[in-house]
């Protein structure tokens, strides 16, 4: 009887570690709104907006208010420079082409899986997108 449960869990640890990880590039994002929007939501009422859009792909725009670059981690962060709270969004490390184009205060759209709010809402897994 232990045997098997040890066979299972460890069959079951196996599929997890092998699970493909999810392609923010092949999906749809199920929302797309403004930066402004969507810290409003968290701002709100940040329980609604944890249900609503963490662990979801969403897409982003707005302006872009710094970008940091520390050794292979792209960050952008994008939203009003007369704000506190803005979006964060890692990058995926294949746009660094996109990214060194980039420049403060130009509008940006990105795409990535939504992490929930700490001091800004957070990003991961994040594509830059052409501007709409």
């Amino acid at each position: 009887m232990i045997s098997s449960a040890i066979l299972i869990s460890s069959v079951i640890a196996v599929l997890m570690y092998f699970k493909p990880h999810r392609s923010v590039r092949n999906e749809e994002a199920a929302f797309k709104l403004s930066v402004k929007d969507l810290v409003s939501a968290f701002a709100d009422d940040e329980a609604k907006a944890n249900q609503m859009f963490v662990g979801k792909i969403i897409e982003v725009h707005g302006a872009l208010k710094e970008m940091i670059l520390n050794d292979s981690t792209l960050i952008l962060l994008m939203g009003d420079s007369t704000q506190m709270t803005g979006v964060s969004c890692y990058l995926q490390k294949d746009q660094k082409d996109k990214y060194t184009g980039l420049r403060r205060g130009e509008p940006v759209t990105v795409k990535g899986v939504c992490n929930g709010m700490l001091i800004d809402v957070v990003l991961d897994k994040g594509l830059l997108l052409p501007n709409r």
